[in-house]
């Protein structure tokens, strides 16, 4: 079978990107082994324009949004399922200062899309702690990662653009126009498939800095909260009474056992956060493909034109992965330049051929 793309990996990255040459007449092949413990599958696919510690807009997020607003709601249509979903999200103040900052900031063009006027807190009296009332940040919500991804693995299935099974480099041959795997000849291979590529023998060179994270389940003692509330930590409702929060970020313990020191450190926010009681129910872990620049990596490889890479989205692979999908695309098809944060040439000279 000949192919345009063979696609190594179907968690956010492969997933978008397979179905985003799909549907442009791309004849694809998905390669994955359908193991669950995958980080996407552990991500709470929160899209949030305004995050951080100090509260900043996202990189690029004036590009992101509108492409993936788009992107879902068209994507929810094709699956015909539903997973896309938007909510506010609620930043309590935690004291004077960071409400006066915010109070100043409100004004300025750059927070106009995406952040609402000081609200006094007395919706959530009862609820939350703090007393300097708090702001609303518009075009945020969560993607239902799991299910999207579900969905998506049943119709590759369906169609025959799925093989579930582990891929080997080792099975790939070099021909003159094309690679060879199994019965398989494509154009390009590209590798989505995470932290794997941190051990593959045409990237394992990229400057990959892998990040275990760990959210909890839990139910709280309350009526429902209908938004994502965030301040050290993030409580986001998925239905049937539950809410996940999270999340930490660990450099050292790469590995996807939940552990007793996250789940200390989440309880700890949490309980600086709500004033309700809560019950834990479950805990997850997962590790992130992130990079050293808090960048992706996309391109193909210097050596070897037919290898490309679509990778290290980190913890903002959902709002990422649409709109640099679409760019990775037309760079490939047309010829466009992809931009030099995310191409992975930024790091040729430094870390390739220092190999």
């Amino acid at each position: 079978m000949e192919l345009d793309y063979l696609i190594i990996g179907q968690g956010i990255a492969g997933t978008i990107l397979s179905h985003t040459f799909i549907q442009n007449g791309k004849k694809v092949m998905v390669v994955d082994n359908g193991k669950k413990h995958i980080s996407s599958r552990i991500a709470a696919g929160i899209f949030n324009p305004i995050t951080g510690r100090k509260m900043v807009k996202t990189w690029y997020g004036d590009h992101l949004f509108p492409f993936f607003h788009q992107f879902y709601p068209e994507f929810e249509n094709f699956l015909d399922c539903s997973f896309f979903h938007q909510l506010k999200v609620y930043h309590p103040f935690d004291t004077q200062e960071k409400q006066n900052d915010w109070l100043a900031a409100m004004g300025e063009p750059k927070f106009q899309d995406y952040v609402g006027g000081f609200e006094d807190g007395k919706e959530y009296q009862g609820i939350v702690k703090g007393d300097f009332g708090g702001m609303k940040v518009h075009q945020a919500g969560y993607v239902d990662i799991s299910l999207m991804l579900d969905e998506y693995r049943k119709w590759l299935d369906k169609n025959n653009f799925l093989i579930a099974e582990e891929f080997s480099e080792r099975e790939m041959s070099f021909e003159e126009d094309f690679i060879q795997w199994k019965d398989f000849s494509a154009k390009k291979v590209i590798f989505c498939d995470g932290t794997g590529s941190t051990k593959s023998s045409f990237f394992h060179w990229l400057p990959f800095r892998p990040v275990k994270g760990e959210l909890l389940v839990v139910k709280l003692a309350s009526e429902p909260i209908c938004e994502i509330i965030s301040r050290g930590c993030w409580v986001l409702p998925v239905g049937n009474g539950l809410y996940k929060v999270g999340a930490t970020y660990d450099h050292s313990e790469l590995n996807f056992s939940p552990s007793e020191k996250g789940r200390m450190i989440l309880e700890e926010r949490l309980q600086a956060l709500l004033k309700i009681p809560y019950e834990i129910v479950d805990q997850k872990a997962g590790v992130r493909p992130a990079t050293y620049d808090r960048r992706p990596f996309i391109g193909i490889h210097p050596e070897n034109p037919k290898i490309g890479i679509f990778n290290g989205l980190g913890a903002k692979g959902i709002s990422l992965a649409p709109y640099f999908a679409n760019m990775f695309y037309n760079h490939l098809e047309k010829n466009d330049s992809l931009i030099m944060e995310v191409d992975i040439k930024r790091v040729l000279k430094k870390y390739f051929y220092h190999k």
